[in-house]
C-alpha cells in the first residue's frame, strides 16, 4: 500500500511537472517574457530532467506495487479489482512507453507532455473511476 501511494505521489509531483513546463514551453515559442510563478522556475532543461526523475522514480515504484499486488490477489474478479487494476497496467504501459521513447528517440517537449498527462489520467481512473464505477453505476 506504501508504495503505491509513494508511486501516485510521484506521478502526481510529474504531473504538477508537466504542466508547469506546458506553460513554461508555451510562453517561451511565444516569446512572451516569463512572468510571475514562472520567472522563478529553473530552465526548461532542468525542468524536464526533473520531470523524467519523478517518472523513473514513480514508474519504478508501481512495477512494485503491481507484482506484489499480484502476488496477494486471490480472485481478481471477487474482490471486485479489475478496473483499478485494467487503469493501472494502461497507466503504467503509458509510463513505459514514454521513458522508452525519451531513451530510444529522444522525446522531450509536448510528447513528453503529453504522455505523463496521459499516463496519470489512466491512474487517476484506476483509483477515482474504479470507486465510481462501483459505488455508483454497479450498485
Amino acid at each position: 500500500m506504501a508504495i503505491s501511494l509513494t508511486a501516485y505521489g510521484l506521478f502526481t509531483i510529474a504531473t504538477v511537472q508537466a504542466v508547469l513546463i506546458a506553460f513554461q514551453h508555451r510562453r517561451l515559442h511565444e516569446h512572451q517574457p516569463l512572468g510571475g510563478l514562472l520567472r522563478g522556475l529553473p530552465p526548461l532543461q532542468t525542468m524536464e530532467a526533473l520531470l523524467f526523475e519523478f517518472i523513473g522514480a514513480g514508474f519504478v515504484l508501481l512495477s512494485l506495487a503491481l507484482l506484489t499486488g499480484f502476488l496477494f490477489v486471490r480472485d481478481l474478479w471477487g474482490q471486485q479489482l479489475v478496473h483499478k487494476t485494467f487503469f493501472a497496467i494502461l497507466g503504467w504501459t503509458v509510463y513505459a512507453i514514454l521513458l522508452l521513447g525519451r531513451v530510444r528517440f529522444g522525446w522531450r517537449g509536448p510528447t513528453a507532455i503529453r504522455f505523463a498527462i496521459g499516463g496519470f489520467a489512466f491512474l487517476a481512473l484506476a483509483y477515482w473511476g474504479s470507486k465510481l464505477a462501483l459505488e455508483v453505476i454497479l450498485q
